[in-house]
């Protein structure tokens, strides 16, 4: 069986290898962002790089860039030990304060070298006693046979659509930064979206998502020997009304509420695959992304967004696959991931109808059906308190609206 299994996993990869090229190659977009994206991260950045259809294929680049305060020295104390401790500290934040500069001063750089050769592109600087912001906007090529470039202006910004390649970079200094050495002085953004057809389909246009088939191409990955897993079920309807919370005491780490129309019944399956080695979680991760970028080369017409960057990341779920299906009664399909440091490792297939509810305890419950948990049976070995902590950063809370497709 063992055999079979890895034999399987082997067949997927050598099949996803061309199919990979070839969706790739037609979302290749710019090779001077992909440079910016490898350089960003090889600074300790976080560039994430994402591919999604709404109707047309894209792919989205997109990254923070912040610039902390002026690196300055702790002075000597005469104490050995403390000026010991001091000097650590500094040099951390020393190196800190350069590999944020240079994240900035790369996605500037680049936009600077981008303009030459735009379509169209927008720049401002405005640099005053400690004050910075930064404006560029970037529209690279022209559709043949599709939309007209727009543009959008408000004060300072501006902003293009319906080019293939667009570019937006904004920086701003905080109005009341209070010089705190851990501090920052200001945040920028930047990004980037290929748009290679100008052809737009509807989503009702858009061919079914076969979820089974996707499943089933998984399965051999996800039984792979070294991997447990275990089955978590949530349940909503009317009779359960939301309360307000305050951000530290939010019941769920993942919610996006329909409001139009309002859901009457909701429900989430998800089954929780985990793993307590890194090779192992490594390899399997791979095995994902190569299996998933096959069955997008046979199925670019769903309604889909990918990240082939995504790692674990602690205390965070991070999307690797999503899928939504705007029904009468809607339909979601995702694929996240999460770890405890380097101890654990985890991946979340999740899926079900109504409103997306994922429990901030969902490291130890079985179920939640109206806010009544059933704790699993690993909830002798973490408290609640712990599990919420493991779980609590970069919530996703939002509301949906569509028109539905049937």
């Amino acid at each position: 069986m063992k055999r079979i299994v890895f034999a399987l996993c082997a067949i997927s990869i050598s099949l996803s290898t061309t199919a990979q090229g070839n969706l790739e190659k037609r979302l290749q977009g710019s090779p001077v962002v992909d440079s910016l994206v490898s350089k960003v991260n090889a600074l300790g950045g976080n560039a994430s790089v994402s591919y999604y259809n709404d109707g047309r294929l894209h792919k989205t680049v997109t990254f923070n860039c912040p610039l902390m305060n002026d690196f300055h020295p702790t002075l000597p104390t005469g104490d050995p030990k403390k000026d010991a401790q001091n000097h650590q500290i500094d040099s951390i934040r020393q190196l800190r304060v350069e590999q944020y500069s240079r994240v900035y001063e790369a996605a500037r750089n680049t936009c600077k070298s981008l303009t030459d050769n735009a379509q169209e592109s927008y720049t401002w600087e405005y640099h005053r006693n400690g004050v910075d912001s930064v404006r560029y906007t970037i529209a690279i090529g022209e559709y043949q046979n599709g939309d007209t470039m727009t543009t959008y202006q408000h004060n300072r910004d501006v902003w293009y659509y319906n080019a293939p390649e667009l570019i937006s970079f904004r920086y701003n200094s905080l109005p009341f930064n209070d010089g705190n050495q851990w501090g920052y002085k200001g945040f920028g953004h930047f990004r980037y979206e290929y748009t290679p057809d100008s052809v737009i389909k509807q989503m009702k246009e858009l061919a079914p998502f076969d979820k089974t088939a996707y499943t089933e191409l998984l399965q051999p990955i996800l039984k792979q020997k070294g991997i447990t897993s275990r089955q978590l079920y949530v349940y909503h309807d009317s009779t359960y009304i939301f309360q307000e919370k305050k951000w530290d005491e939010e019941e769920f780490v993942m919610r996006e509420n329909t409001i139009d129309p309002v859901q009457k019944k909701s429900e989430t399956r998800a089954t929780i695959y985990t793993m307590h080695s890194k090779a192992l979680a490594d390899t399997v991760l791979s095995q994902l992304k190569a299996t998933t970028w096959s069955f997008l080369e046979n199925n670019s017409d769903i309604d889909f967004r990918f990240t082939p960057d995504t790692y674990y990341e602690s205390t965070k779920l991070s999307e690797l696959f999503e899928h939504f299906t705007p029904t009468r009664v809607p339909s979601f399909y995702y694929i996240c991931l999460h770890s405890i440091g380097d101890t654990e490792f985890n991946i979340l297939v999740i899926e079900g109808t109504g409103d997306l509810l994922m429990p901030m305890e969902w490291l130890i419950l079985k179920s939640w059906k109206n806010g009544k948990v059933v704790y699993d049976k690993r909830s002798k070995t973490l408290t609640p308190k712990q599990a919420r902590d493991y779980t609590s950063a970069h919530r996703f809370i939002s509301k949906r609206q569509f028109e539905p497709t049937d």
